[in-house]
């Protein structure tokens, strides 16, 4: 079970979204401000301008130029420009060095950019202008400079960027520390989540006193999961009991035919049945037998056996035990086995795992076929793997045959209890060692167990 990044969880993913809308709403209203604001003072230069338009037009065309050249005398900020301009377009009075390529009436001002001359020098200035003609024939240009406009306009960009980058700053450090602190939060419900997989169904999800939406639904779960623990210990309860109270008479009916049989001088029928008697009460007691070591593993009461065990013993106990089995069968078996690091786990029950694992193969392998046993190292661990030229089992079956008592219908002719494969997952889950079954390369099947150093892992 991988750890969550902080960049993965949904409480950075919505801060994310909430700084987004934040810079959205920032930039609305900075837009707002700069059109109100950059619009009012527009507008009062236009009317401004076309005020004094009207009234140079209105006025005697012989004293127009001195009152131009008085108005810009006076114009101490320098934002005047005027010009009169002859029908041949020579400039007559005013400030402008020429007569503007474009002529805006007093119904449109338009904002360009015109050559000054105040006397001192030329200077270029974005200027707000209108046109009109005069009663003599000869054009009269007024304008105002924008530049109080401009520096409106830097000072609303330079408070927008100033409140949206820190704004987003804050949003991202605020997110990194909700989602680090939701972190902890899930990290703990995965904790108590990994020990309840494990076996301990008396872990519970944490809930603090504060009674968030999260501690709610902790409670929710863990009425839930104290309803399966009882549901649970119910039905393992009563599995465990049969068994239990199962093996003592069948034990006592398994004596009693002995003896009776041993009584018998004659190979007569009655002694064929009993042998038969005998050899289905044996089954059932193995059926018993493998159930309650179900039960004991599951309910993980050898984990104190752990110690650090070495796979290639247990490899190689295997393949000196199986290996005279095999040939009787007309199997060839196959062995590989690769120095391994040192495991936390129960020997005992790892034999016990690969064992079965192992005559599943010798026994459901046709003669003349063969059968593999190999320990293969890993960078986090080791992987001991099965493998034979059977029949195999179908991709959509293998989930199931980890059941008990499930066979599949080839199998169920050959002698059995269908727990093997059961108690193999049993003892992988308490180990947390991953158990995989896929097709082998050879045609039959492939069981690998993942043997890891750090046992955090889930089963397969």
């Amino acid at each position: 079970m991988h750890k969550i990044r902080i960049l993965e969880t949904a409480s950075f993913r919505r801060t994310i979204g909430a700084a987004a809308i934040l810079a959205v709403a920032l930039l609305s209203m900075a837009g707002f401000l700069y059109r109100e604001t950059v619009g009012y003072l527009t507008r009062q230069i236009d009317d401004a301008l076309i005020a004094d338009a009207r009234s140079f037009a209105n006025s005697d065309p012989a004293s127009l130029p001195a009152r131009i050249q008085k108005a810009l005398a006076d114009d101490r900020r320098r934002e005047k420009a005027f010009g009169i301009f002859a029908i041949d377009r020579t400039r007559l009075a005013g400030n402008m060095a020429a007569l503007p390529p474009i002529l805006p009436g007093l119904d449109n001002p338009q904002t360009l950019t015109l050559s000054l001359n105040d006397g001192e020098g030329s200077t270029s200035e974005h200027v707000r202008i209108v046109s009109t003609s005069l009663k003599n024939g000869n054009l009269l240009v007024l304008g105002h400079a924008t530049e109080s406009v401009d520096e409106i306009r830097e000072i609303i960009v330079r408070a927008l960027l100033l409140a949206v980058f820190p704004a987003l700053a804050i949003s991202l450090i605020g997110g990194v520390v909700m989602s680090q602190a939701m972190l902890r939060r899930v990290e703990a419900v995965r904790r108590a989540c990994s020990s309840i997989m494990q076996g301990h169904f008396d872990r519970r999800l944490p809930v603090h006193k504060r009674q968030d939406e999260f501690d709610k639904l902790s409670v929710i779960v863990n009425a839930m999961l104290d309803e399966i623990e009882r549901l649970v210990g119910d039905v393992k309860g009563a599995g465990d009991a049969i068994a239990h109270d199962l093996r003592t008479p069948l034990t006592r009916l398994r004596s009693r035919l002995e003896r009776s049989m041993r009584a018998i001088s004659d190979d007569g029928p009655v002694k064929e049945a009993m042998q038969k008697s005998l050899g289905d009460i044996d089954q059932l007691l193995a059926t018993i037998a493998a159930l309650m070591r179900i039960a004991e593993v599951e309910q993980s009461r050898r984990r104190e056996n752990f110690s650090k065990v070495d796979l290639g013993e247990i490899v190689t106990a295997l393949a000196e035990f199986y290996q005279p089995i095999a040939e009787e069968r007309g199997l060839d078996f196959v062995v590989a086995c690769q120095p391994a690091a040192l495991v936390d786990a129960d020997g005992d029950l790892l034999f016990e795992a690969l064992a079965n694992l192992v005559d599943n193969a010798v026994k459901f392998t046709p003669a003349g076929g063969r059968v593999g046993l190999e320990l293969v190292a890993a960078p986090t661990g080791s992987i001991v793997r099965v493998w034979d030229t059977g029949s195999g089992i179908p991709a959509e079956e293998r989930g199931n045959v980890l059941r008990r008592f499930y066979r599949l219908d080839p199998s169920r002719q050959t002698p059995g209890t269908g727990l093997g494969l059961s108690l193999v997952s049993a003892i992988a889950r308490l180990h947390q060692f991953p158990l995989s079954l896929r097709d082998s390369d050879s045609g039959g099947l492939n069981v690998e167990l993942f043997c890891q150093v750090d046992g955090d892992a889930e089963v397969a």
